[in-house]
């Protein structure tokens, strides 16, 4: 049968349309698996690379204007102290810009820590996504499997009740011939009836006793397919999961808290109020000037964060589309794909028919290794199969 579906004039179409399915449930596997997922994992690391960028560069920028605010409120302190004739009498207020800068990086820590939470539940969400998806297409591709085996044995089992029916025609048509005469007494009329039972009965349960064993080798089929099943999506949930623990690594060294910049030395010195006042002055105004520095730094960082996290939802959110729209298009293929093999084996059956009644063939086993007493019909079968569409 096999030899003769592919000696079909339909078998390229149907064939392609197996590679088709082949590379969709590919796709469908996630980003782990073809060539989609490849370039997904690729991006994603590209954004997470923009994102450690963009955190690392905060920092350092924080800390130069840290150092650079310290040296100006330091020169402008020296400055009002050599004014009031105090030179050289320390800078008590100078530090308070580390301060200040200590806690504008410990904004950027606690942003980068919410960052990272919400990141860690983007990535839990897509790793289960890709879970379902894997288990998903693991268990269709089975399924399929198991239906076209499915599918070869019923077709047997009609080729097989077929070459009975054909073997016991010539004696069925006789018994029936019998019966047709008038002139047969009841005696012998209910003997040939029972004799076209016994016949028919035989037929049976020769099909029933083939159905049974057909029955037993499927069972077996789906208790390994299970197993195998289970087996692939343990595997392929293991990778899943560790490419997520490597990704969250990967952004958890990226959310590491910014350095701290050592403020200058403070002496305590005794100041009149009119010069303390002053320093005081020259204190807030640096202050506030680093301040409002520091946070327009934070905020930019902040939108740049924004910007690559919409980069990356859009990122899945296109995926997960194309996973529904894969799924959709993988069983639109499959139903075209079954009901193609069905009209290609149902056509080969009539012609094999044909074949087999022109040689005066009365059984017909498809896939039997006989005794070499038997004639093959693949060959003229073939030639009447290769000319259908001619």
């Amino acid at each position: 049968m096999q030899q003769l579906i592919k000696a079909h004039p339909l078998y390229g179409q149907l064939h392609q349309i197996e590679l088709s399915i082949d590379a969709l449930s590919l796709r469908s596997l996630g980003p782990a698996v073809g060539q989609t997922g490849s370039d997904l994992s690729k991006q994603d690391a590209e954004l997470q690379k923009e994102l450690d960028e963009a955190t690392a560069r905060t920092k350092q920028i924080l800390a130069q204007k840290q150092v650079e605010y310290q040296r100006e409120e330091n020169a402008a302190i020296d400055a009002a102290l050599a004014a009031a004739g105090r030179a050289g009498s320390g800078k008590p207020l100078a530090a308070d810009v580390g301060a200040t800068a200590q806690q504008q990086a410990s904004g950027v820590s606690a942003q980068m820590s919410r960052n990272l939470q919400a990141y860690a539940k983007t990535l839990d969400a897509q790793a289960r996504a890709q879970v379902v998806a894997y288990q998903k297409a693991v268990s269709q591709r089975l399924d399929r499997q198991y239906q076209a085996k499915a599918n070869e044995l019923q077709s047997k089992e009609s080729e097989f009740a077929l070459s009975l029916a054909t073997k016991d025609a010539p004696q069925r048509l006789e018994l029936r011939t019998r019966l047709s005469n008038l002139a047969l007494d009841n005696s012998a009329r209910q003997q040939v009836r029972q004799q076209l039972d016994a016949l028919d009965r035989s037929e049976a349960d020769q099909v029933t006793a083939m159905h049974a064993r057909d029955q037993q080798a499927l069972a077996q089929l789906r208790s390994q397919l299970r197993a195998q099943g289970q087996r692939e999506v343990d595997a392929g949930v293991a990778k899943i999961r560790a490419e997520t623990q490597q990704k969250m690594a990967a952004a958890g060294r990226g959310a590491a808290a910014p350095s701290s910049v050592p403020g200058p030395p403070v002496a305590a010195v005794n100041l009149p109020p009119d010069l303390k006042a002053r320093l005081e002055a020259l204190h807030k105004e640096y202050q506030d000037r680093f301040s409002r520095d520091a946070q327009a730094t934070i905020e930019q960082f902040k939108k740049t964060r924004d910007e690559l996290q919409q980069r990356y939802n859009e990122l899945h959110g296109i995926d997960v589309a194309s996973s529904a729209s894969l799924q959709k298009e993988l069983a639109s293929l499959q139903s075209e794909h079954d009901k193609l093999y069905q009209q290609i084996v149902d056509q080969i059956n009539r012609e094999v028919r044909i074949v087999a009644q022109e040689k005066g063939v009365t059984t017909v086993l498809s896939e039997v290794a006989g005794d070499g007493q038997g004639i093959d019909l693949t060959e003229p079968a073939k030639k009447e199969i290769e000319s259908l569409h001619e």
